[in-house]
């Protein structure tokens, strides 16, 4: 285990030696995470079962103890995986940023950020828990300051205030814990007796301050601005995996306390929230870059749904409902790391040959950069949970688990259960909606742009192989859903119930159902080959089909014409206004030049619910900053009032 955080150690020191070598620095500490990170990808898969501790730097005055369960594992493998296609993805890709600033503290500080989340993973107690948590936060904030810019600093502001007001919730969570404990240690959590009122405080503080992180609504607003924001190597890890350490957090929570029923319902209702809202938002972007981002918040949301049904069933002693609950969650935990970090690493691959991030300029891709559009329809494919790639699997099950909680015998969890089926079939048909918008706009129909398109080639190959990771990833994650249950059933059976979720290639159900999605590929290869097979027997024309621009009623076929981003999701934006509060702006270019629309929509929980708190801020700091006059005598006075508070508290207390 040590083995795995020191290469990273390594890697983060050899690229700032390497400091005025910068394109060697960044082979070498991107080339180095790679190699860590494939290293602990096998390290965590072969010990998944294992429980390991360690103690390092036993010297310090509080030295850390590392200890990872299967469930750290787990995460931690995660981690690894989604980092191995990154680091490879940014031996050439971080190329792109040589002017903007150093690559070797690019590559240190990747090695780094991988490094904070591996050890928040593994942390003991509630101290380096809580360093490693804040390193996370900066790290990655320092590495959304390489794409400079006005959107790219208000980005982070935001990013960072979120942050640590989640951090804020998680340390008093902590600290409760502690007090009753008398400890910091995670073990002495284990057996925790708290106050039914107590322990719901303490969930509500963990719950909202790892769901910020996480990007849960309404805390998701940051995630469409600091995503898009980073280089795309680093927007594929904090969407991939950094937002699912949050959710390890508020695992680690529900498995310390005595949970109740209704955390399980929140956390479902929220969850069903999240992914609705976030797919309706994820419609309507032009930048696809922000479309992703959106739909991280419904993954989460999906995720949510799976883990709220766990907990649901812990709460009210049903191990089979706890079991397929926590099932669920973990798969499409690890489903959404593998598929977002794709899309991620694909969009990135679109930005780095046009230079835009506009879906209206675009069109065309497919022809000039067919390895980058092959894999950006299988994360496309995967996402909207279509057989037999991974995400329809871990859907599949998340659809069990809650069919099995509506059949619960009091009246107000069969109605949140049914209503989060309901919003989670309305979330997967607006997805394929959604990624049917961008794959078509992108990659399909005729160039938009000329300039853009002639420009446009295929990317470097270590960002191919970076993709294709991923690619391997979503086809095995679908193909061999059965080995993968198996081992995360050995994870939730570390902490939870167990059922017989696996009968050779077939995948069970407690309800019964079951779903082979080997037989579900053989099936789709069956039927694509068949109309094939009969064209050669009947010896169909083989001739080279001709090339001609589209039919268009006569007139002279123009790219205009095309289906755009805004028109495509147009009556859905006119339905949901309220909604979006989209805005039309028409821009007249003059006679001879075509008049330009442009319809943008808001988030409207920014200026409903951040927006007021923000001002309420600004103008409090404007009253407050009278206080600091200069005068002496003035300082003297608020230092004495100080200390007779400080003295009132502590004897009261």
């Amino acid at each position: 285990m040590t083995q795995v955080y020191f290469l990273y150690v390594i890697g983060c020191i050899i690229s700032l030696l390497l400091y005025k070598q910068n394109k060697i620095a960044a082979k070498v500490g991107f080339s180095i995470s790679a190699i860590a990170s494939a290293y602990a990808v096998f390290y965590f898969l072969v010990n998944l079962e294992q429980t390991v501790s360690i103690n390092m730097f036993e010297s310090l005055l509080y030295s850390p103890k590392l200890v990872l369960n299967p469930l750290g594992n787990f995460f931690s493998f995660v981690v690894s995986l989604v980092s191995l296609a990154s680091s490879i993805y940014a031996i050439q890709y971080s190329g792109e940023y040589e002017k903007k600033g150093s690559l070797a503290v690019m590559a240190g500080l990747f090695n780094a950020f991988i490094l904070s989340m591996l050890l928040l993973i593994a942390s003991s107690d509630v101290f380096w828990f809580i360093i490693f948590w804040e390193c996370m936060t900066v790290i990655s904030a320092y590495l959304i300051c390489f794409n400079d810019s006005k959107s790219s600093l208000k980005a982070i502001m935001i990013y960072l205030g979120i942050a640590h007001l989640g951090a804020m919730c998680i340390t008093a969570a902590f600290l409760i814990m502690s007090a009753q404990t008398g400890s910091l240690e995670f073990s002495s959590y284990e057996n925790i007796q708290l106050s039914p009122v107590m322990a719901s405080i303490v969930f509500l503080l963990a719950f909202i301050g790892f769901g910020s992180k996480a990007g849960m609504f309404p805390m998701h607003v940051w995630l469409p601005k600091a995503h898009p924001a980073a280089p795309t190597n680093v927007s594929a890890l904090m969407s991939g995996v950094m937002i699912k350490v949050a959710l390890f957090g508020i695992i680690k929570f529900c498995l310390w306390l005595p949970v109740m029923e209704w955390w399980g319902l929140l956390i479902i209702i929220v969850g069903a929230l999240s992914a609705l809202l976030g797919v309706l938002y994820a419609l309507v972007q032009h930048d696809y870059k922000a479309l992703l981002a959106y739909h991280s918040v419904e993954n989460i949301g999906i995720i949510l749904l799976g883990l709220g049904t766990g907990v649901y069933g812990i709460a009210a002693n049903m191990p089979t409902l706890a079991a397929i609950g926590f099932l669920a969650g973990l798969y499409h935990i690890l489903n959404h790391a593998t598929f977002k970090g794709l899309l991620f690493l694909g969009a990135g691959s679109v930005l780095y040959t046009t230079h835009t991030k506009e879906m209206d300029n675009l069109g065309g891709l497919a022809r000039k950069m067919p390895l980058t559009a092959f894999a950006f329809l299988i994360g496309s494919l995967a996402i909207t949970a279509i057989p037999p790639l991974n995400g329809f699997v871990s859907e599949w099950v998340t659809y069990q688990g809650m069919f099995q909680g509506a059949l619960s015998e009091y009246a107000s969890s069969r109605v949140v259960f049914c209503i989060a089926i309901v919003a989670l079939a309305l979330t997967g048909a607006l997805a394929v909606m959604c990624f049917v918008k961008a794959y078509s706009v992108i990659f399909g129909g005729t160039p938009r742009d000329k300039k853009i398109f002639e420009n446009a080639r295929e990317v470097p190959v270590t960002m191919v192989i970076g993709m294709f990771v991923l690619v391997a990833g979503c086809i095995a994650f679908g193909l061999g859903a059965n080995i993968v249950v198996k081992d995360i059933m050995l994870v939730v059976s570390s902490f939870s119930g167990n059922y017989e979720a696996v009968n050779g290639t077939v995948i069970n159900s407690p309800m019964g159902s079951t779903v082979s999605p080997l037989l579900i590929a053989a099936v789709l290869v069956i039927t694509v080959l068949i109309p094939v097979v009969i064209l050669k027997l009947a010896k169909a024309n083989r001739t080279k089909p001709r090339q001609t621009d589209p039919w268009a009623c006569g007139f002279k076929y123009d790219s205009r014409m095309q289906m755009t981003a805004s028109p495509f999701t147009g009556d859905l934006r006119r339905l949901l206004n309220w909604l979006y509060r989209s805005e039309t702006k028409v821009k007249d270019q003059g006679y001879f030049a075509p008049v330009v629309y442009e319809t943008h929509a808001k988030d409207i929980w920014w200026n409903l619910l951040y927006e007021p708190v923000i001002k309420l801020t600004v103008n409090t700091a404007k009253v407050v900053s009278k206080m600091q006059n200069g005068n002496v005598n003035m300082y003297s006075l608020y230092i004495l009032i100080a200390l007779c508070l400080f003295v009132g508290i502590s004897y009261l207390l």
